[in-house]
C-alpha cells in the first residue's frame, strides 16, 4: 500500500488511483457487468489478504478470492467465496457517476435479482443501516429472499452498501446464497470499514441515494478522481480554447474545464477516461439522456441521434448533442465519445443551452486537438 490514502471512485464504466502526485502509477481492475443473478466464482487469482504489491485500498477479508474477469464493464474489483458444497457469494465495487439512479430504483433492482418484490418510497427508511465506509458514512441495505432462486434449491441474500462522493456514488456488494452471505456480514462490514477513502470531498449537493459527506479534514491530502493519467505520461497534450478555465479535477475526472458565457451563463466540461468497454456507448448515453430527462434510445436511435467525427491523429469520435426537457429545460450537453483499444475517453460539455450551442464549435476543436500517449 501506499503511504498516501486512496480513492474508491466511474457510469457509467473504472481504476483505481493514488491521491498524492498525478502521475502515479495506476492500478486497473476490470470486470463484467452484474447480472440477475449471483455469478458463479471465478478462477481465484488470490486468497486471504492482499498481495504485498497489491494497489487495492482495502484489506481484503481472509477467505475472499480475487477473481480474474475480463475487460470491460462496470466494476473496479471483483472477489468471490465459495463454499465446499458449492454455494457461492459474489463481491463487487462499482461506481457511478451523477445520481447513479434513484435509490429506490437501485434497492428495488437488488431485490428483484434475489426473487424480492418491489417496495415503496415509505419503505426505504425502516430498511436503511448506516454503516462506516473507511472515514465515510454509508448506507447498507441487508435482503433475504424468500424463495430459492439460485439452481432451484437456495434462496439468495444480497448486502449492498453505498458511500456518495462529489458526483460519483460508490456501490459495494455481496449476493449469493442467503447462509454464505450471512456468514460473511462481519467480513463485508470490515472490509467497508477498512476502505481508504481518505478525507471526505467537499460536498456540493445533497444525492438523491444519500446524505452529503461531511467536509475535508483541515491539511488532509485532496482526493483525486479514480480515473488517472496513463502510467508515466500525465495527461494527454490538447489545445485548450480560449476562455476555457482549467479548474480542480473533482471525482471521476481527469481534467475539469470551467466556461464562463453572457448573462451569468456557465459550462462546465469534464474529461474521463475508463475501461475498453466502459459500460457500453448506448447505456452511457441513455444515462445522459436521463439526466436531460429525455427517454433512452435504443440502438437505431442512437444511430439516427448521434454524429461520427474523425479526428486528425484518426481516431474516431461518437457525438451526441442533447436538449434537457422537463426538468431540465434550458439546459444542453455535448458529448464526445472516443474509444481506443486501452481506454474509452468521455469529454462532455453541460451548461445552459445557449452558451453550449455557442461552444459547440470550441469544443468539437477541443476533441480533435487531443493527442494520446
Amino acid at each position: 500500500m501506499r503511504s498516501c490514502r486512496f480513492p474508491v471512485l466511474s457510469l457509467a464504466a473504472i481504476c483505481l488511483v493514488a491521491g498524492c502526485k498525478p502521475r502515479d502509477e495506476i492500478q486497473v481492475y476490470q470486470a463484467p457487468r452484474e447480472g440477475q443473478s449471483p455469478p458463479a466464482p471465478d478462477t481465484a487469482s488470490e486468497s486471504g489478504t492482499h498481495r504485498p504489491d497489491s494497489k487495492v485500498p482495502w484489506t481484503v477479508p481472509e477467505g475472499w478470492t480475487e477473481k480474474a474477469s475480463p475487460p470491460g464493464g462496470m466494476r473496479i474489483a471483483s472477489y468471490a467465496v465459495t463454499a465446499p458444497d458449492g454455494r457461492a457469494v459474489d463481491i463487487s465495487v462499482v461506481p457511478l457517476g451523477g445520481t447513479a439512479g434513484s435509490l429506490l430504483a437501485n434497492v428495488n433492482r437488488w431485490r428483484d435479482q434475489i426473487g424480492l418484490g418491489p417496495i415503496t418510497e415509505a419503505d426505504l427508511a425502516g430498511l436503511r443501516q448506516p454503516v462506516a465506509i473507511g472515514e465515510l458514512s454509508g448506507d447498507l441495505y441487508d435482503m433475504a429472499g424468500d424463495k430459492a432462486v439460485l439452481d432451484g434449491k437456495y434462496k439468495a441474500r444480497t448486502l449492498a452498501a453505498f458511500f456518495v462522493a462529489g458526483d460519483t456514488t460508490v456501490f459495494f456488494k455481496a449476493t449469493g446464497e442467503d447462509a454464505l452471505v450471512a456468514e460473511n456480514r462481519p467480513k463485508f462490514l470490515a472490509w467497508l470499514k477498512s476502505v481508504q477513502t481518505g478525507p471526505a470531498p467537499q460536498a456540493t449537493a445533497a444525492s438523491p441515494a444519500s446524505a452529503p459527506a461531511p467536509a475535508a479534514a483541515p491539511g488532509a491530502p485532496a482526493m483525486k478522481g479514480p480515473v488517472a493519467a496513463p502510467p508515466s505520461t500525465g495527461l494527454p497534450n490538447w489545445t485548450v480554447p480560449a476562455g476555457w478555465k482549467s479548474v480542480p479535477a473533482s471525482t471521476m475526472r481527469l481534467a475539469s474545464f470551467a466556461i464562463d458565457g453572457a448573462n451569468g451563463q456557465t459550462g462546465d466540461l469534464s474529461v474521463v477516461a475508463l475501461g475498453p468497454s466502459a459500460g457500453g456507448l448506448l447505456a452511457n448515453v441513455n444515462r445522459w439522456r436521463g439526466q436531460m430527462a429525455l427517454s433512452p434510445l435504443d440502438d437505431a436511435g442512437l444511430a439516427r441521434e448521434s454524429t461520427q467525427l474523425t479526428t486528425p491523429a484518426g481516431d474516431e469520435a461518437v457525438i451526441v448533442d442533447l436538449a434537457g426537457e422537463g426538468a431540465s429545460a434550458g439546459k444542453r450537453m455535448l458529448a464526445a465519445v472516443v474509444s481506443r483499444p486501452d481506454r474509452t475517453w468521455f469529454y462532455k460539455l453541460t451548461g445552459d443551452g445557449a452558451l453550449v450551442a455557442a461552444q459547440k464549435d470550441a469544443f468539437l476543436g477541443f476533441v480533435k486537438s487531443v493527442k494520446y500517449p
